[in-house]
């Protein structure tokens, strides 16, 4: 049962998330700084969205607020485009991961 507000969860299958929080859940949390396992996750996904892009951890660039638009409920995919163009790349139209 997924127990967050945010609605790109909604486009994962449940199993699958339930054996991330399960496997890898701890790491997640204490790798992106939080108590929220979800958040944790969506931070996971913005990170591979952003290297996946421009071969950049989301962590190095400058402070962004993550958990507002993990809270607005924006998927990870646009929060890293969104964040990468806020920092100054210019991200192509044509790549769809995540």
């Amino acid at each position: 049962m997924i127990t967050t507000d945010n609605p790109w969860f909604d486009t994962l299958p449940g199993p699958k998330v339930k054996q991330v929080i399960e496997e890898k859940g701890d790491a997640l949390k204490e790798r992106h700084h939080t108590d929220d396992v979800y958040f944790a996750i969506w931070l996971q996904a913005l990170d591979q969205a952003a290297r996946r892009r421009v071969a950049v951890r989301y962590d190095d660039l400058e402070d962004w607020d993550y958990a507002s638009a993990y809270e607005g409920g924006m998927s990870p995919r646009d929060a890293a485009v969104e964040m990468l163009e806020d920092a100054g790349w210019q991200v192509p139209e044509n790549v769809e991961y995540l």
